[in-house]
């Protein structure tokens, strides 16, 4: 087939008319780069775009940014102001019927207030006597049978309820970058619990569970669960088997360097985020690691050196 004959995504028609032809485009993240006409028109003084390919867009998002000029520039935003800035009006119209009035705010969203259960006890400042009664004993013993040490608890600020609406759950905490609780798990340590893990009602999707901890100059791994997270350095557990755009969003901001791991019941869906985040400023810098079926992180304890990262063709 040929280039005329190959089906775009209307949106991608849209922004082709507007852009001319793309530099790089990945299909499963939406990320798409095109040469910038700030910095070509603008900056540069020319009548034609200089086919460098920074600005980078996901029509997914409905966002845009160029990686040469907006520092000095501000040349990111919402989508539809670059469509209505440089396309025709009958460009922004049909662009304006096709994208969702709610693509492009994810900046603007605010997760809700999270507050620890009040029966929530830190396992660090747990006070002396209590640390000498089953109350305390019991999900100390269960956590530490998870391989979970002494220095991770600190790290990660875990503690536990043995009464409530929590009840017989280890709580692991989230922070934000400035250092303010958004979420929180409580994962029970019953044999057979009626629900294996219980978390507030909140915005999961728009947080970056225990942003505080996490270091963009260094590579990141994705994980699935918190407690995953304990045992993988400089690792942000994406609640789920599946990406958020959020999560999506800041990835392509800030990550250098990214590896996939999830359990080997996940391949699928592991490889799935590998195609979406490897394209754009991203393209090569994205690896995966594939468990045994029946392996997890956690029981492993991290210990990944048997299936070390690779790259997909």
């Amino acid at each position: 087939m040929t280039e005329s004959m190959v089906e775009y995504d209307p949106i991608v028609e849209i922004l082709m008319d507007i852009f001319g032809e793309y530099k790089t485009h990945n299909e499963y993240g939406g990320q798409i780069s095109f040469s910038c006409p700030v910095c070509s028109y603008d900056i540069k003084g020319l009548d034609h775009l200089d086919g460098k390919g920074n600005l980078e867009v996901n029509y997914k998002l409905g966002v845009y940014k160029c990686w040469a000029c907006w520092d000095t520039h501000d040349t990111r935003g919402g989508l539809k102001y670059l469509v209505k800035k440089y396309g025709s009006i009958k460009q922004y119209k049909k662009f304006d019927l096709l994208m969702p009035d709610d693509i492009g705010n994810i900046e603007k969203k605010k997760y809700k207030k999270v507050i620890l259960p009040k029966e929530f006890i830190s396992f660090k400042f747990c006070s002396p006597g209590l640390k000498l009664t089953p109350i305390f004993k019991v999900p100390y013993n269960y956590i530490k049978s998870r391989n979970v040490t002494d220095e991770m608890i600190d790290k990660f600020k875990i503690g536990f309820c043995y009464e409530g609406e929590y009840k017989n759950r280890i709580i692991i905490p989230s922070y934000d970058d400035e250092g303010l609780l958004n979420y929180f798990v409580g994962r029970s340590w019953e044999k057979k619990p009626y629900l294996k893990y219980q978390n507030p009602v909140a915005e999961k999707d728009i947080i970056i569970f225990n942003e505080y901890l996490i270091d963009w100059d260094k590579p990141i791994s994705l994980v699935e669960g918190p407690f995953d997270s304990i045992f993988v350095d400089n690792s942000i557990p994406m609640l789920g088997k599946k990406l958020s755009d959020y999560l999506f969003s800041i990835l392509y901001e800030k990550a250098k360097k990214i590896t996939i791991i999830l359990d080997g019941d996940a391949w699928e869906n592991a490889q799935n985020i590998y195609h979406q985040l490897n394209g754009g400023r991203l393209f090569g810098k994205i690896w995966i690691s594939k468990l045994p079926e029946d392996k997890d992180i956690a029981e492993l304890q991290g210990d990944l050196t048997e299936y070390p990262p690779f790259q997909i063709d």
